[in-house]
């Protein structure tokens, strides 16, 4: 099985995507073979890499794997980025709905697509996992099949409210899924010399200390040009680009080196 990070936090705005992407892209720089998985209905992920939505088929999404009408590789789109991508479709929506109907609440459906993509030949080395910000059987699925998720946060008191309620779903996964290693949170959008960032840092410490990576994401004009320009970090040129790709670039092998897996 690959290693699989879930991207998740039940608050909004916190930038899942920008790290799930970027990410991505990141693991691919290191040569692993990258599948991303866009759970997310807004399809951010999908376009942020340039996959054109619009014209397909609502079944070419995860929505059509949950249902087991097809099989996660079938529809598998190969970036020029060099990174897989399972897209999503609006219609993703209903996908809770669509899992909640299945036996055991879906929470297996995710683990077992990738097991069928595997018998099929279908291996990659890491999948990471866009989520929408919300709870219930899309992010209960997605546990059940991650190794390890990771939560960026912002500035903010919601943000810290949510990231508790996150770590209550992490220890209820981790009684069906022993693969899960638990949660790393994730400093992102940050402006250290800000005394909001500050003050949030110190509670962060406090509050999370082991499971706080070290590596932080500042605020970064780059990351947003990219986004614009349907490109990873690693492909759009613009200020502080080497800055910014060493970053993800050691939040990759800092989880790797987590998780044992081979730099």
């Amino acid at each position: 099985m690959p290693y699989v990070y879930a991207i998740a936090n039940e608050k909004g705005g916190v930038g899942k995507t920008s790290v799930a992407v970027n990410l991505a892209a990141a693991f691919a720089k290191l040569n692993f073979h990258v599948l991303l998985i866009d759970l997310d209905a807004q399809r951010h992920a999908s376009r942020w890499l340039g996959v054109e939505t619009e014209g397909r088929s609502v079944e070419a999404s995860f929505l059509g794997v949950a249902s087991q009408r097809h099989r996660l590789d079938e529809y598998v789109v190969r970036t020029g980025e060099g990174i897989d991508v399972l897209p999503a479709h609006k219609d993703m929506i209903s996908l809770p709905e669509t899992l909640g109907r299945s036996m055991g609440g879906g929470i297996y459906t995710l683990r077992n697509a990738l097991e069928r993509a595997s018998a099929a030949g279908y291996t990659p080395d890491i999948v990471v996992l866009d989520m929408a910000p919300a709870r219930g059987p899309v992010l209960a699925t997605a546990l059940a099949a991650a190794t390890r998720c990771i939560a960026p946060v912002q500035a903010a008191n919601l943000v810290l409210q949510s990231l508790g309620d996150l770590v209550e779903s992490i220890a209820q996964a981790g009684e069906f899924n022993p693969r899960l290693r638990g949660l790393s949170v994730l400093r992102n959008n940050y402006t250290p010399r800000a005394s909001l960032d500050y003050a949030y840092d110190q509670a962060l410490t406090e509050l999370y200390a082991d499971t706080l990576l070290q590596t932080i994401i500042p605020s970064r004009a780059l990351i947003r040009l990219a986004s614009g320009a349907q490109q990873s970090v690693f492909r759009f040129h613009g200020p502080d680009e080497r800055a910014v790709r060493s970053l993800f670039l050691a939040l990759a092998d800092e989880l790797l080196t987590l998780d044992g897996a081979p730099l």
